[in-house]
C-alpha cells in the first residue's frame, strides 16, 4: 500500500493560513489591535474637529504620520506576527504541526500569510476611515486629496509586510523572548535610527517608507541625510521583506526547537 502523496505546496500555505486566522479571529490580539486603531482615529477626528483653525489635509497628514507610522505600524504587525512560532514551540505544539505532510516552508509561510494579512486589514482600513473622517466636511478636498493617501496606503502597506516578516523571523530565532527582541529590534532600528543623521537614517526601513509616503523629513542635521527616490525605496522595502522571509523559513527549516515546559 502507497503512502498518500504529500499535499502541494501552495495547498500546504492555504491550509495553515487558514488554521492561523481562526486562531487569530478568536483571539485577543485581533480585538486590542483594532481598539488602539480606534482610539487614534478617535484622537485624530477629535484634534481636526475641536481644534481651532485645524485643517483637514493637515490633520490627515500628522494623523498618519504620528498615528499611525510611528505607532500602530508597529503595535499591529507585532501582535500578529511576533509569536507566530513561538506560541507553537512555547505550547509544545509544533512538533505536531511539523508532523503533518507540510514542509517547514509551508508553515512560515502560511503563518506569516494569516499574520500579515490580519495587519494590512487593520491598517489600509484604519487610513481610509482617517482620510474620510478628516475630510467629511469637505468632499470635493476628499476626492482631491485621495492619490496622495493611496500613496501612504501604499507605503504603510509594505512597511507593515516587511514588519511582519521581522517579527516573524525573530520569533522563529529566538521563540523564548520573541516579544522582546522583535520589540528591541523595532524600537531601536526602526524608530530610533529613523531620526539619525546621514546615511545611518537609511537602516531605518520606517524612514525609507515615509519617504515613498511622501512625509517630510524630521530631526536633526537634515541636511546630512541624502535624498533616496520613491522606487529605489520601495525596492529596498520589498528586497529586505523578502529577506526576512527567506531567513525566517531557513531558521524554522533547520531548527530543532526544544521546550522550555515540562
Amino acid at each position: 500500500m502507497t503512502a498518500p502523496d504529500a499535499p502541494a505546496f501552495t495547498t500546504s500555505i492555504v491550509a495553515v493560513a487558514r488554521l492561523t486566522s481562526v486562531r487569530l479571529m478568536r483571539g485577543r490580539k485581533l480585538r486590542l489591535a483594532v481598539t488602539a486603531t480606534l482610539l487614534v482615529l478617535f484622537a485624530v477626528v477629535a484634534s481636526r474637529y475641536l481644534g481651532d483653525g485645524v485643517q483637514p489635509a493637515t490633520a490627515t497628514r500628522e494623523g498618519t504620520e504620528w498615528g499611525f507610522f510611528r505607532l500602530l505600524i508597529f503595535l499591529v504587525p507585532f501582535l500578529f506576527n511576533s509569536g507566530a512560532i513561538a506560541e507553537e514551540v512555547e505550547a509544545r505544539t509544533f512538533t505536531l504541526l511539523a508532523a503533518r505532510p507540510a514542509s517547514r516552508a509551508a508553515i512560515v509561510f502560511g503563518k506569516l500569510l494569516a499574520g500579515a494579512a490580519f495587519s494590512l486589514l487593520v491598517i489600509v482600513p484604519g487610513l481610509l476611515i482617517l482620510h474620510v473622517a478628516c475630510f467629511a466636511t469637505e468632499p470635493s478636498a476628499m476626492f482631491e486629496e485621495f492619490g496622495g493617501t493611496l500613496r501612504v496606503i501604499g507605503a504603510a502597506s509594505l512597511l507593515t509586510l516587511f514588519y511582519s516578516a521581522v517579527c516573524a523571523f525573530w520569533g522563529a530565532l529566538l521563540p523564548e523572548a520573541a516579544g522582546i527582541v522583535s520589540a528591541l529590534y523595532l524600537s531601536v532600528v526602526e524608530f530610533c535610527f529613523a531620526w539619525t543623521p546621514g546615511f545611518f537614517r537609511w537602516v531605518s526601513m520606517n524612514y525609507l517608507a515615509q519617504q515613498v509616503a511622501g512625509f517630510p523629513k524630521r530631526g536633526f542635521l537634515l541636511e546630512t541625510i541624502p535624498d533616496l527616490s520613491a522606487p529605489i525605496a520601495v525596492g529596498v522595502l520589498v528586497g529586505m521583506t523578502l529577506l526576512f522571509t527567506a531567513l525566517g523559513a531557513l531558521v524554522v527549516g533547520f531548527s530543532e526547537y526544544r521546550f522550555s515546559n515540562a
